[in-house]
């Protein structure tokens, strides 16, 4: 029993190092599939990868990756400010409007969903897909529901299968 336990496999370590310029790369290509998006990319310690991207006139998110695994993104208005004072994208500030940090929260919450350590470019593509969903926020009415306004804010939720619009209450 005891020499079984010593031939254990060891437990791989979870994070995946890509070359930048293959992260590059990725990010470039889901770039020119979308249009409508605009993609900036920084890269202010070396090796992680920051993203700034600014759909249509209705928001901007900075996505922070490490590799190519998505690790924090916060959702602005398109009209509000997303550089500190130093002039570095500011990755802490969260949205003045309630409507962004919803958008916020739910982007957390996809990276959680968009999982797949085999395929990390495809799980790239399927988050700035779901991303993308929100280019008519303001536009979109909820799928249960049928209204644009509820409690003073649009469906903020996407599903992530259909990237349908729901309002927080009507999405369960």
């Amino acid at each position: 029993m005891g020499a079984s336990a010593k031939r254990r496999p060891k437990v791989q370590p979870s994070t995946l190092v890509l070359p930048p310029q293959y992260v590059d790369d990725v990010i470039s290509r889901i770039g020119r599939m979308f249009p409508d998006m605009t993609i900036e990319l920084f890269r202010p310690n070396g090796t992680s990868a920051v993203l700034l991207v600014t759909l249509g006139k209705v928001l901007k998110a900075i996505v922070v990756m490490r590799s190519l695994l998505v690790d924090r993104t916060v959702v602005r208005g398109f009209n509000e400010n997303v550089y500190n004072e130093d002039g570095k994208l500011d990755i802490w500030t969260k949205s003045q409007y309630q409507v962004f940090q919803k958008v916020t929260d739910h982007a957390t919450t996809a990276l959680l969903h968009y999982q797949l350590p085999q395929m990390p470019d495809v799980v790239v593509r399927s988050f700035m897909t779901w991303l993308r969903s929100y280019i008519k926020l303001f536009q979109s009415s909820c799928q249960r529901c049928g209204r644009f306004l509820q409690d003073g804010l649009p469906p903020t939720w996407r599903d992530f299968r259909t990237l349908e619009a729901f309002h927080d209450t009507c999405r369960m």
